[in-house]
């Protein structure tokens, strides 16, 4: 039989994700300006007094839901740490394979979480206390862990002659302005880009773009 304690523990938990999924949706939205704490409750029938609850502050939620965010992207870009090792201990062409699939795997997650753009461009835009935090925490070491492995490509001549310090903002911005702007793309194009389809060429199209000399894969 479950414990009442286990039970309440669980469902505090529960509600504390949630909080922080509805967050996310509203600090991207809006900013961290332009979002309150009443709308984030109510997206999920919660009362500000659980939020107050869990959170000290507005700010402290907006740091706990970035972390939540980034830690999303941690596990949907699994393998990322052995892309470190190949870049010393492998062949370039199993370095490039699986860069592509880093590539891959990052538009899949910009389709599922446009908010981690729109988070992203709502703080980047002038300076603050956040940004120099999400910078320093989350940002600033996949910059660092990509940027030796793309140079070894291009030395290699796999990838586009694209400065290692510009990719940053040429895969970010590839990857994720079609899923924040997804209301144009749809009026534009007349397609649903966050179809499995439509996200799968996207990624091939990135993929083909950034490495265009790509290895052909042996079987």
């Amino acid at each position: 039989m479950k414990q009442p304690k286990a039970r309440a523990r669980r469902t505090r938990e529960d509600i504390r994700e949630r909080l922080l999924e509805a967050a996310l949706l509203e600090f991207g939205a809006k900013g961290f300006q332009g979002a309150s704490t009443r709308a984030i409750a109510k997206r999920v029938g919660a009362h500000q007094p659980q939020i107050n609850y869990h959170f000290d502050s507005k700010e402290s939620l907006w740091i706990a839901a970035v972390d939540h965010l980034f830690a999303h992207l941690t596990r949907a870009m699994q393998g990322l740490e052995l892309l470190q090792k190949l870049d010393t201990s492998s062949g370039v062409n199993e370095l490039a394979f699986a860069f592509a699939d880093m590539i891959r795997r990052f538009v899949r997650f910009a389709a599922e979480h446009p908010q981690l753009n729109q988070i992203m461009v709502h703080e980047a835009t002038s300076e603050s206390g956040r940004l120099a935090w999400m910078t320093e925490r989350h940002v600033r070491p996949l910059y660092d862990r990509v940027r030796p492995l793309w140079r070894r490509l291009r030395k290699a001549g796999i990838a586009a002659p694209i400065d290692d310090r510009l990719l940053h903002y040429v895969l970010v911005g590839a990857a994720s302005t079609i899923y924040v702007n997804a209301p144009e793309a749809r009026l534009l194009t007349g397609i649903e880009p966050t179809t499995t389809r439509w996200v799968k060429i996207h990624a091939e199209g990135l993929v083909s773009t950034l490495l265009p000399n790509l290895p052909r894969e042996t079987k």
